[in-house]
């Protein structure tokens, strides 16, 4: 079974999910099909780039996948339709020659919902949210048409709680690829049984180790998490600052991890700051590989898909297997092939650490 995503967060949160029920998972951030894993999740990195050149990426992403005859693959989409849903769905569907495709971008067991054509949250449509001052992507609407576009081969149906959700699996047939978000993902696993690689685990608790680092490269997610990281005590360093020597900094940095085994780096929230440079995400990775060369951080946590990518990179980590269970939304991962590399816990943007990742950060 494979999972073709948009970014490394939908693609760690889905193997997460398959992991939790039974089935051997790898994250890749370039297909290798020569891996055993009962689910691979591929991220193609694609929900910045036009929606032209998604198409392409994930066009020849889906060649590659197709030519290793999987069980089946399911698209992942962002829950509230952010990058390029519509083009990439078509361009899948192109290439697996199937005629339509069912999107559930709803999540309801997190108070996602569709209801009379509308995305909600908790009830309120999604344009009188803080996704409408998203930075990236603005949710300026609610209607899942105009966030959508125009498409006849794509049906997104009402979708307010399970028993719906569970009505649409039982409607999926073999002429019709499964996309949408991780909702739909957990019911279309659960209706197939569990994996054979090795018995379900008792519970989906995770354990963090340190140091621990915490990664944040979220810009509308900071004043929120600035909050939860003061209240559990984790020193914070704004790499948005201006300073001039990069080495003391990352030094001091260090020892400040060292002492007190935690520390949160992030861009912070300054709008006009990251509206003139385009460097902070790439520089916030290139802060996170210098505090691993220094420090042996035993957890690394990212908060977002662009945030997670940029450290990969910046690592070359392109493949990863998941090795814990954890709350809905985080995918717990480990390098292959990479010596005394910290466990990787990665988490979408548009939701917050669940309340037990805090517990044991405190």
């Amino acid at each position: 079974m494979i999972v073709i995503a948009d970014d490394l967060s939908g693609a760690a949160e889905l193997a997460g999910i398959a992991f939790a029920r039974g089935f051997t998972a790898e994250v890749q951030r370039e297909f290798d099909p020569a891996s055993k894993a009962e689910v691979i999740a591929v991220d193609t990195d694609s929900r910045g780039l036009s929606p032209d050149a998604a198409a392409r990426r994930v066009e020849h992403v889906a060649k590659a996948v197709a030519s290793a005859r999987p069980a089946w693959i399911y698209k992942k989409v962002d829950s509230v339709l952010r990058g390029n849903v519509r083009a990439e769905i078509e361009a899948l569907l192109r290439i697996t020659g199937k005629s339509r495709a069912i999107l559930i971008p709803a999540n309801p067991s997190r108070g996602r919902t569709i209801e009379g054509g509308q995305l909600l949250i908790d009830g309120v449509p999604l344009d009188q949210t803080p996704f409408r001052k998203d930075p990236d992507h603005p949710r300026l609407s609610s209607v899942v048409a105009e966030l959508l576009g125009s498409s006849d081969r794509i049906d997104v149906p009402d979708l307010a709680d399970s028993a719906a959700l569970r009505s649409c699996v039982e409607r999926l047939n073999a002429d019709t690829l499964p996309a949408g978000a991780a909702d739909f993902f957990a019911a279309l696993l659960d209706a197939r049984g569990a994996g054979q690689g090795r018995a379900l685990p008792a519970s989906a608790t995770v354990s963090i180790e340190r140091p621990a680092l915490l990664v944040c490269g979220s810009r509308a997610a900071w004043e929120s998490r600035q909050r939860e990281c003061e209240a559990a005590g984790v020193p914070i360093w704004l790499v948005s600052d201006p300073f001039e020597d990069l080495e003391s900094h990352i030094r001091q940095a260090a020892d400040k991890l060292a002492v007190r085994g935690l520390l949160a780096v992030a861009i912070g929230d300054d709008w006009k700051r990251a509206r003139e440079s385009h460097e902070l995400l790439p520089r916030l990775a290139t802060v996170a590989a210098m505090l691993l060369d220094i420090m042996p951080v035993a957890t690394l946590l990212a908060e977002g898909g662009a945030t997670a990518a940029a450290i990969s990179r910046r690592l070359a980590w392109n493949r990863f297997r998941v090795v814990q269970s954890a709350p809905a939304g985080v995918g717990v991962l480990q390098p292959l092939e990479i010596a005394l590399a910290p466990t990787f816990l990665i988490k979408p943007g548009s939701y917050a650490w669940p309340e037990e990742i805090w517990r044991q950060l405190k």
